[in-house]
């Protein structure tokens, strides 16, 4: 039978003399990254992982395998000398990351339908005076003329366990779920978390703590979460290799205005604000999604 891949130890990434165990390991990873269900509109998804596979079948049946070796092709030797390398493991780092977060997504709509399809971006979050590891918008994207929102993850946020990433994922996929029943203002600027927060945040597995400065915020995953999404906290661990430096501010500093100005957004709602934080980074309004803009332009 002719193969359309010669090479099964290239194609699952493992080496020619791999246990077992190392295959298995290796399919297991490939088969979550691949698999149809998890790529939909992706032509070329089902024959990845029909390729992975038929590599996995051979590999770790021992008469097949065996077979197999003395039959697979040799890889030519590089010119000794060469310059030119195969890429290493880590070139890919940040695109099998997003892979993976959109592949926790989609975990997570699974058992909760309710909640939107989005796209997934890793964005700074420290470039600001309140540092966030990750932020829900609505309406920021079109998909093949569907809109949706968008959810950051933050480079810096990675630098934390799986766990406590997989909260982060789940804390914006309960303001996500509060967007998709209509129900607005369930944190203020980003900051204060109300009960509306809290009561989705604890539907979805998060046990959540209050504090005075930015209410039902903090959150954690409970047990049963943990269990729920145990594959994908695995898919996290191995996906989880880099991670952001924090923003850092460097030159001269200058006296920030803190004259509280007047600013409004499209849906009428006005608030005050120092005219130093309006212009250090937008405000968006939790009611219409719009940023709050100086209502005198002088004051801009």
């Amino acid at each position: 039978m002719t193969t359309r891949h010669p090479d099964y130890y290239a194609l699952l990434g493992v080496e020619p003399d791999a246990t077992t165990a190392q295959i298995k390991k290796a399919y297991r990873k490939l088969a979550r990254l691949h698999h149809p269900d998890t790529n939909p509109g992706d032509p070329q998804a089902a024959t990845r992982f029909r390729d992975i596979t038929e590599a996995y079948d051979t590999l770790t049946d021992p008469n097949r395998r065996e077979a197999y070796d003395r039959t697979r092709p040799t890889t030519k030797a590089k010119p000794a000398g060469s310059k030119l390398t195969e890429p290493g493991p880590g070139s890919r780092a940040a695109s099998l990351l997003v892979q993976v977060l959109e592949d926790t997504w989609l975990a997570i709509r699974r058992h909760h339908p309710e909640i939107p399809a989005v796209v997934i971006i890793l964005a700074s979050g420290t470039e600001t005076r309140q540092p966030r590891w990750g932020h829900f918008a609505s309406g920021r994207w079109y998909v093949e003329h569907d809109e949706r929102a968008e959810v950051m993850i933050s480079g810096e946020a990675l630098r934390l366990t799986p766990a406590e990433v997989l909260a982060v994922i789940l804390h914006e996929a309960a303001h996500a779920l509060a967007h998709a029943r209509g129900i607005k203002d369930t944190s203020r600027q980003g900051r204060y978390h109300n009960k509306q927060f809290k009561t989705h945040a604890d539907e979805l597995g998060l046990a959540v703590e209050h504090d005075q400065r930015n209410g039902w915020s903090a959150s954690k995953i409970t047990p049963d979460a943990e269990h729920a999404y145990n594959d994908q906290l695995t898919a996290l661990a191995e996906a989880m290799t880099l991670w952001r430096r924090n923003e850092t501010t460097t030159g001269p500093t200058t006296r920030r205005n803190t004259n509280l100005i007047a600013a409004c957004c499209s849906c009428g709602r006005s608030i005050r604000v120092a005219a130093s934080t309006l212009a250090e980074a937008p405000i968006t309004c939790q009611a219409c999604d719009s940023d709050f803009q100086a209502k005198n332009p002088a004051d801009a």
